[in-house]
């Protein structure tokens, strides 16, 4: 078994309730495209978004760590890999259509890990393409600031909400003609949120979980896979990526990303089961 780490801050503008799912500025949700900023397309980005606003994390997902057979190798070609979403994924619950607020599911999800020239990449396939959405809909939604905390190194959005909001101010005076909307926009929203406690910030601390099988065939376009895993084949059968996104910034567009892709070997004998803890004197009887 190959497990693979990733984490790092992604990227998503897309329009929010009340405003239809591909609302392409925004109009009475609180996600908004500014004066001269390009619409929201709802894509998740991974890397490389074609836009960023400023003041904001850098977007980039990387593995942090690769373990073989259960020990870590701190050598091993995967690590650092740059980790990318293919063919423009977006969120797919459509004003609670097809999932609720917190439950969407990520379509497409093609995940593929980067070194340089050399990836490796797989899909997730629908069951039944005639209904592709619901099965890939989040398992859990959870309310953990303590986890996000650790995994982000921010103990409080709204401090840094007010940094970012004095560095914007101070740029008022120097700004273009052309520049000066979209700052008074987005100043504005600083100034409402913080004056509400924060507001939209209280989402900071959430995250979505997600546990997807990826099914499409292996090594189709992926050249160099081998030299990524040396002395590894991996199976045909599906490989697992269980992976979460939280601490959401509604003013970076923005949020964290963690999770592990886990790879087994041609011929790997899974792990036997394990027998569920009981719960009750009953459950043993």
């Amino acid at each position: 078994m190959l497990s693979a780490t990733f984490a790092g801050w992604a990227q998503c503008r897309l329009a929010t309730d009340p405003d239809p799912y591909d609302e392409p500025r925004g109009v009475s949700g609180y996600m908004r495209a500014y004066a001269g900023e390009p619409d929201l397309d709802r894509v998740v980005h991974f890397q490389d978004p074609p836009f960023r606003r400023t003041h904001t994390p850098e977007i980039g997902i990387a593995v942090r760590s690769v373990c073989l057979h259960g020990t870590e190798d701190s050598a091993h070609p995967l690590r650092g890999a740059a980790v990318h979403l293919l063919d423009g994924p977006k969120f797919e619950g459509r004003n609670g259509v097809i999932a609720e607020d917190g439950s969407e599911p990520i379509v497409p999800f093609h995940l593929c890990l980067k070194q340089g020239s050399r990836q490796l990449s797989r899909a997730t396939m629908p069951s039944d393409p005639r209904s592709p959405y619901r099965e890939f809909n989040a398992t859990n939604f959870i309310v953990d600031p303590g986890f996000i905390e650790c995994a982000t190194n921010i103990p409080s959005l709204v401090d840094v909400w007010r940094n970012r909001l004095s560095l914007l101010e101070s740029e008022h005076a120097g700004a273009s003609p052309d520049e000066r909307p979209a700052l008074e926009e987005r100043t504005a929203f600083l100034r409402q949120n913080l004056a509400r406690q924060g507001g939209v910030a209280g989402f900071f601390p959430v995250r979505m979980v997600w546990d997807y099988q990826l099914r499409s065939p292996v090594g189709r376009r992926d050249a160099g896979m081998a030299e990524l895993l040396p002395n590894f084949t991996p199976t045909e059968e599906p490989w697992r990526v269980a992976f979460w996104f939280g601490g959401w910034d509604a003013d970076a567009q923005a949020f964290f990303v963690g999770g592990t892709l886990e790879i087994r070997e041609v011929n790997e004998v899974p792990l036997a089961p394990l027998i569920k803890r009981p719960e009750r004197m009953t459950d043993i009887v």
